[in-house]
């Protein structure tokens, strides 16, 4: 009888030790379940450069958990349409308010600057600027004109090659219109080693722009030039002189006449014989 009762508290203890681990389950489930709230968030589309104007098209409205939302990022998408990116956005990224310039605001140049890379202008004219045909974007040949007090001669040489046009006096887009615009600046994006360069040339010297065509890649490299050997190029060339020479003919040598020999003919006459003295002339 006593083991009996025994093992009916024994079954009704393990019943309500169930019952509350099944309770306890439910309640923490149910307590995860009402914790997981969802909100409206802008990602990106595509992956957006520095520097982009975000459209319509870039971007999408997406449901994550709130947990998951960074303080920063835009929650509707007029926030961001319109407004240019500081910084590279990835696809599927958040939006973020702080890498988006404010609404109305142009990028500065230092957007427009490669990684690695400095902006230096120099100051152009019309010809300097290749007539005003140069614009941002394209790239150039640097060409300086120096005094070599070595030589003591004026000198031409290839300072930089293969250099990038970022801005044209204070713009920094081409123009639709493709007119020549004669311009006072040239900004370039140089290394800083190179900015040493272009900046002393600039200094010591006067600058040239040679415009690159788009299929020129490769870099040439060549003798500087001065102005002694451009102006033994330009000299005509002489004509080659004739000089004639009088040969005298060849002296004749005379020799002392010879006196006549005389020589001996033996003449025979049967069994006679005879030796005759003959003079030679």
């Amino acid at each position: 009888m006593r083991k009996r009762k025994l093992l009916l508290i024994a079954a009704a203890l393990g019943l309500l030790a169930a019952v509350l681990t099944y309770t306890y389950i439910r309640s923490m489930e149910t307590d995860s379940v009402q914790q997981v709230k969802e909100v409206g968030v802008v990602v990106a589309m595509a992956d957006i450069p520095s520097g982009t104007t975000v459209s319509a098209n870039m971007v999408r409205l997406t449901q994550i958990a709130q947990t998951a939302l960074h303080p920063e990022a835009a929650i509707t998408t007029s926030e961001v349409i319109g407004r240019i990116t500081k910084t590279p956005i990835v696809q599927g990224e958040q939006i973020l308010r702080n890498r988006l310039l404010p609404a109305g605001v142009r990028p500065s140049l230092s957007f427009a600057i490669p990684s690695g890379k400095r902006a230096v202008s120099v100051a152009v004219n019309e010809v300097v600027g290749v007539a005003g045909f140069v614009k941002p974007g394209d790239r150039v040949d640097i060409l300086a004109t120096i005094e070599d007090p070595d030589l003591e001669d004026t000198v031409t040489s290839t300072v930089l090659q293969d250099v990038e046009i970022l801005a044209i006096a204070q713009d920094m887009e081409e123009q639709v219109d493709k007119k020549p615009k004669v311009t006072t600046t040239v900004t370039l994006a140089v290394t800083l080693a190179e900015a040493q360069k272009v900046t002393l040339a600039e200094e010591t010297g006067v600058l040239r722009l040679a415009l690159r065509p788009v299929t020129a890649a490769n870099r040439e490299w060549v003798n500087p030039t001065s102005s002694d050997q451009l102006a033994k190029t330009a000299a005509p060339q002489a004509a080659p002189q004739v000089v004639v020479k009088t040969i005298a003919p060849p002296k004749t040598v005379s020799h002392p006449a010879r006196p006549p020999q005389d020589h001996q003919v033996e003449i025979i006459r049967g069994t006679d014989r005879e030796l005759v003295s003959v003079k030679s002339n």
